[in-house]
């Protein structure tokens, strides 16, 4: 895109370079048959993930509510709230890497307004003086500048403000990632269930509404032995005495030595608790090796989060235990670096969004629906055998206009694809399948390499090109 500037007005206006670009796609015959028999409709077409926007089952949020108990509701929402925000913002541990870096910075600029030049002309005990201040200086800015990580620590009334922050947003990103798993592999039955970080257990209420039939162990670790009390009391419906539902409950504050394997491993807003990479990849390698089917890892959807996300999933790809070899399942299609993280000048988190609505604790309370972004993956041990596996994910919204839909993908090379859908270009079923698709579906089809032709330059107004510009990847 070039711009011409307009020196009367003062604005920059547009002049739009189009490539129109040939993309084959190939959508899976399957689904072609179904739409032209109209025994598949375009909304549910394979690649579509559901649900998009969820709420606690009633039986739980009444017992969220009990377990608020006599503690103020006004004071228990004003501390989820900033709970919630302070979850949000977190950054992981700097590295010692990274703080050499920042202090190496400040020291080029301290030495620009204290040179060290100056220490020629001072006595000594001047000169020691000024070194004292300029030592001061180098070790504020230092620390106005690194982030001040500590653990997170969670008493009996910090795990009531996490369960009303976070039960229901974590429900929701919960169940619709399980809710793929489960779409994606129909006869995927888990017997065991392990939780690392499992704090008031949102992902053992999402397994036990999947597969609780079929579940015969669940196993809770978190650190918090209040944050465990919770969770138990929780399953109990707020009553103590009341009997638990659901079969072998267990709860642990550490990884056990044990080696038992586990058919579904999950890891859930909890790598940020981690001290260091050295012990993000102990701790991560350690329940890889207990998982004897797929594993589960969710973040917070922000820029830190995706790149904790998919800084496990490559360290677990590329163990070196033919034992321990695995794929992705979701949400890339590939194994490769994430695209978005490869490209250090695009700030822009790989995350998908959740409709939820949050837990109302009184008539005061906003029952309006809560957008949530999270980032994950899915893992699965062993070589990869879902056939659907190379469908591009739509990796930001769908832009429906008329006659056409631009879709932004992640594709099976690893590479983020822009690509205009049309009945003309691409035929009526990729067309239909891709004007209904949203963020975070994929598509039921192979999409090939742009065939660039040569640009076409079309100047246009102002209002038109305020209505058809777009940032390709916001």
């Amino acid at each position: 895109m070039q711009f011409t500037v307009n020196l009367t007005r003062g604005h920059v206006a547009p002049r739009l370079h189009r490539f129109t670009s040939k993309i084959a796609v190939d959508v899976e015959p399957t689904v072609i048959s179904g739409l032209e028999q109209a025994t598949l409709k375009p909304r549910k077409h394979p690649g579509i993930v559901k649900p998009n926007q969820l709420e606690l089952p009633q039986k739980l949020s009444d017992t969220l509510r009990q377990i608020v108990g006599d503690h103020p509701v006004k004071k228990v929402l004003q501390d989820s709230q900033m709970l919630n925000s302070y979850i949000k913002s977190r950054h992981p541990p700097p590295t010692l890497a990274e703080i050499e870096n920042k202090k190496k910075l400040i020291v080029e600029e301290v030495n620009s307004k204290m040179s060290l030049e100056r220490l020629a002309a001072l006595s000594e005990e001047e000169a020691n003086r000024w070194k004292r201040k300029r030592e001061l200086e180098i070790n504020k800015r230092l620390s106005q500048r690194t982030y001040a990580w500590k653990r997170i620590e969670y008493g009996a009334y910090e795990a009531i403000v996490y369960a009303v922050a976070r039960g229901a947003q974590e429900y929701a990103v919960l169940k619709r990632i399980l809710t793929e798993l489960a779409q994606r592999d129909v006869h995927f039955k888990p017997r065991s269930y392990f939780d690392f970080g499992s704090g008031v257990g949102t992902g053992m209420w999402v397994a036990s509404e999947l597969w609780k039939e079929n579940i015969f162990e669940y196993y809770n670790v978190d650190r918090s032995r209040e944050m465990n009390e919770l969770s138990e009391l929780i399953l109990r419906d707020g009553q103590e005495n009341k009997q638990i539902s659901l079969r072998n409950v267990f709860y642990r504050q550490f990884l056990p030595a044990i080696e038992t394997k586990y058919d579904l491993v999950i890891i859930s807003h909890t790598l940020f608790e981690m001290v260091d990479k050295a012990q993000r990849e102990e701790v991560l390698l350690n329940l890889w090796r207990k998982c004897d089917g797929y594993m589960v890892i969710a973040e917070e959807g922000t820029r830190r989060g995706s790149e904790l996300v998919n800084e496990a999933r490559r360290f677990l790809l590329r163990v070196n235990d033919e034992e321990l070899q695995g794929h992705t399942v979701a949400p890339c299609p590939h194994d490769v670096r994430c695209p978005r993280l490869s490209d250090l000048a695009d700030r822009t988190p790989c995350n998908f969004p959740i409709k939820y609505a949050p837990l109302r604790l009184s008539s005061d309370s906003s029952g309006d629906s809560h957008t949530s972004l999270y980032s994950y993956a899915i893992l699965k041990k062993g070589p990869v055998s879902d056939t659907s596996r190379p469908w591009p994910r739509i990796v930001r919204p769908t832009l429906v206009r008329s006659k056409h839909a631009i879709c932004r993908l992640c594709t099976e090379e690893g590479k983020l694809q822009e690509v205009i859908f049309t009945k003309a270009k691409h035929g009526k079923s990729a067309y239909s399948c891709a004007k209904v698709s949203r963020w975070g579906d994929r598509l039921p089809m192979a999409v090939g390499p742009p065939q660039p032709s040569s640009p076409t330059t079309k100047p246009r107004n102002q209002s038109q090109a305020e209505q058809h510009l777009q940032p390709e990847w916001t």
